[in-house]
């Protein structure tokens, strides 16, 4: 079998006197997608943040890639997540006077790659998710459905194994949304990454290979055929 891209292992994390996760266990492979659903304020979004080591949980293990977050120092800490963890955001947090491919080359200038190289896998990448026409357009004058493909162009970029997406459709229509989850859900066949969606919208969820609902912190199984009391899922 192949070896996860993501693992997690009795996961803790609270703020405050409020426990948000508590013993949480979960797995995504390669090509597969995992979703979490949940009211806002239950946690999933601090769940991602613990996921890319932007947040220290009390317990656990997180492991991307065969990487223990835990192991890293700070100092490597970013060059490691900009290689490692590509992000898709609610509004997508595009640079709104950089065009679509300024924005969507940014991880790779950052790393250090030429510029020539930069743009031509920005180019590349916007063509396929199919906004490469909008390529020199500045994203401030991009439509909601857009912003959010230059979005993903943008987290794909460096090529990284997992992509985490906070609620990528919240800001969206629902005609637009079927959109984007489409580009977003063909992303792990596509590219061979693990994609782990966080959204508070059903309809988006199921799009997923497998479904967990986080519930007064606990992780619960809800893919069908899944037994009900299951907390540990993998993907």
């Amino acid at each position: 079998m192949t070896a996860p891209t993501l693992e997690v292992r009795g996961l803790t994390c609270a703020i405050g006197r409020r426990t948000l996760l508590r013993d949480a266990d979960l797995t995504a492979r390669p090509g597969t997608s995992l979703s979490v659903m949940g009211p806002s304020g239950s946690g999933k979004s601090t769940l991602l943040s613990c996921l890319a080591g932007l947040h220290t949980p009390q317990a656990g293990t997180i492991r991307v890639d065969g990487t223990d977050i835990a192991s890293l120092r700070p100092a490597r800490a970013a060059a490691w997540r900009l290689r490692t963890i590509g992000f898709v955001y609610q509004f997508g947090e595009l640079l709104p006077e950089l065009s679509a491919v300024e924005n969507a080359a940014l991880p790779l200038l950052i790393a250090g790659r030429g510029r020539r190289e930069a743009y031509g896998t920005a180019e590349s990448l916007l063509g396929e998710l199919g906004v490469g026409g909008v390529a020199d357009s500045p994203a401030s004058v991009l439509s909601g459905g857009e912003r959010q493909r230059v979005a993903v162009a943008r987290a794909l970029s460096t090529r990284p194994p997992l992509i985490l997406a906070d609620e990528p459709t919240g800001a969206l229509d629902e005609h637009t949304t079927d959109d984007v989850c489409e580009t977003l859900f063909r992303l792990p066949g596509r590219y061979g990454c693990a994609l782990v969606v966080v959204t508070h919208n059903p309809v988006v969820a199921h799009r997923a290979d497998r479904r967990l609902t986080l519930r007064e912190g606990t992780l619960h199984d809800s893919t069908p055929g899944t037994p009900p009391d299951t907390t540990t899922a993998e993907a």
